[in-house]
């Protein structure tokens, strides 16, 4: 039997502030992507839920990087979804009224659902732009 004074110990300095748990969601990302790209399915992780630093999140968004994408939603507050350098990545803010951030979200998806549009909305919107193309011409179809 070993004694206690025997086990190895490698001690990893990190940067100030930094707690490693932006480097366990990198691997965690990672795991969803491969899910998302070898079953179809999607992933979201939500920051706020863990225990990360400001560094930690600077960092974090470092890795990530920036991508191609960005959009913003009016929708009882701004909502800001913003591609990462890893395709199917995103990193999603949702913010109220006041501009207090109520969400941040990690999305691993071919499309945030904050973008897709709604089925019956696209009904809506086709009914109305018929009625608007029918008043305009006095087609009535």
């Amino acid at each position: 039997m070993s004694r206690l004074e025997d086990i190895a110990i490698k001690v990893v300095e990190r940067e100030a502030g930094l707690s490693g748990n932006a480097d366990a969601l990198l691997y965690e990302i990672a795991d969803l992507l491969a899910c998302l790209v070898e079953q179809g399915r999607p992933g979201a992780i939500d920051l706020r839920s863990l225990p990360l630093t400001p560094a930690d999140r600077a960092y974090l968004s470092a890795q990530l990087g920036e991508g191609e994408v960005r959009a913003e939603v009016q929708a009882l507050g701004t909502s800001e979804v913003r591609e990462t350098s890893y395709r199917g990545v995103w990193w999603i803010t949702h913010r109220d009224a006041t501009g207090e951030l109520c969400a941040e979200l990690i999305e691993v998806t071919p499309l945030p659902a904050i973008l897709a549009t709604d089925a019956g909305e696209m009904a809506d919107a086709l009914e109305r732009l018929q009625a608007r193309l029918s008043a305009a011409t006095g087609d009535e179809r």
